[in-house]
């Protein structure tokens, strides 16, 4: 049977969410495909059918991603999926190739994606770009220290979809100046404040509480009882403040609810600081993983376009076979104030691939943690401290939200 790649049309969108849907063994939900539909971009799918049927998907969202020294377009990479008993045929590599093939004839330097399996993604040049930290807070046992400052706005609370006009704003304001973080349009917003009863586990309806206009919380309650009582638990979705006081206040209106004997949020920023707000640290229990996978798919451009946190000069030697355009050497400069990166003869400072210069890409990952895993060879002596210092971000680099 013969295989065929391309895009669908506008009027098949509900039909490749059905097909993805079935990849991932999940029921259809109409509902949800109707807010889905609203972000696929036909244009930019890719499907694999045999005998005129979907049976492999792929799909790229054009997005704004907050790198090092501010905004850039981004290929976010979503919906793909192979057909149960169409597996291990080869189809994911084909749409992936020519996915990225696809992006960069587009114009578009960096690729990013959520992996459902963290084995497939690094042989397609994709490296972990952000991490994430899942928070479990026993909320007895913890209170934000006395000396924490706090910011003295008196918190409002409302029914999440309600309050969307108020945290918009400070989402954004945030995401400006936080790598990794994505803007976020109103169909991007309609998915994000999905809340559907099937999807809450015995928890009520999602709520934010919003701190005038420097911080709000997207959290819902899970009524709990035991022998000793009480045993509530608050799911936090997202926590996003503008400053530490506002941040303070946050935690402190989580962590001092009534019937609340644990905090749990799933897609914190690893380098959330909680633990060193409390008055007893061992109250939160941290578990850190993958989170945003990150691929530069037109390399010099995408090393352009980001700043540095020092002046460097170094030469690349990259191996890439997904995109071979990215292979070679490449001589990286930052003066402090532009950055370029072009073809080089010149000896090789480090030897890498594309998939560590992904990881590294936001700041987070660093070259020398990926030099220690034998991903990043050093060829000339103080290469790896000076590129690895100058690639690190201010912040670690965070993505609240999956797609």
């Amino acid at each position: 049977m013969s295989v065929e790649l391309g895009p669908i049309a506008p009027e098949e969108t509900q039909a490749l969410l059905a097909a993805i849907a079935g990849a991932f063994l999940h029921d259809f939900d109409e509902d949800e495909a109707k807010l889905d539909a609203k972000v696929v971009e036909p244009e930019r799918t890719l499907v694999a059918r045999e005998d005129g049927r979907m049976v492999a998907t792929a799909a790229v969202f054009t997005r704004e991603l907050t790198v090092p020294g501010g905004p850039v377009r981004v290929a976010a990479v979503s919906l793909v999926g192979v057909a149960p008993g169409h597996r291990r045929r080869g189809l994911l590599s084909a749409m992936m190739r020519r996915q990225l093939a696809d992006v960069r004839e587009a114009g578009e330097a960096v690729a990013a994606l959520w992996a459902s399996e963290a084995s497939i993604y690094g042989r397609f040049g994709y490296g972990i770009g952000t991490r994430v930290a899942e928070l479990d807070v026993r909320t007895r046992d913890a209170r934000l220290r006395p000396d924490v400052e706090r910011l003295d706005v008196a918190p409002e609370l409302m029914l999440a979809q309600d309050a969307r006009g108020r945290i918009a704003p400070i989402h954004e304001a945030v995401r400006a100046g936080r790598p990794g973080m994505l803007a976020r349009s109103d169909s991007w917003w309609d998915l994000i404040l999905h809340d559907p009863e099937r999807e809450r586990e015995g928890a009520g309806r999602l709520r934010a509480v919003v701190l005038g206009d420097q911080g709000y919380a997207l959290y819902a309650f899970k009524e709990a009882w035991g022998a000793g009582g009480t045993e509530g638990e608050v799911r936090l979705r997202e926590l996003v403040a503008t400053t530490p006081a506002a941040a303070a206040a946050l935690w402190g209106f989580l962590l001092e609810l009534d019937l609340v004997r644990r905090v749990k949020w799933e897609i914190a920023p690893a380098d959330e600081p909680l633990i060193h707000m409390v008055d007893n640290a061992r109250a939160v229990t941290v578990t850190v993983g993958d989170g945003m996978w990150v691929r530069l798919v037109d390399l010099p451009r995408a090393l352009r376009e980001r700043t540095y946190s020092a002046p460097f000069d170094v030469v690349l030697d990259v191996a890439d076979e997904v995109c071979p355009e990215n292979a070679g050497r490449h001589r990286l400069a930052w003066d402090g104030e532009r950055a370029t990166c072009e073809p080089t003869r010149a000896k090789a400072g480090l030897e890498l691939s594309g998939a560590e210069l992904g990881a590294a890409f936001l700041g987070g990952t660093t070259l020398d943690s990926l030099a220690r895993a034998d991903r990043v060879r050093e060829r000339t002596p103080g290469a790896l401290r000076a590129a690895s210092v100058a690639f690190r971000g201010a912040a670690e680099p965070w993505c609240p939200e999956t797609f």
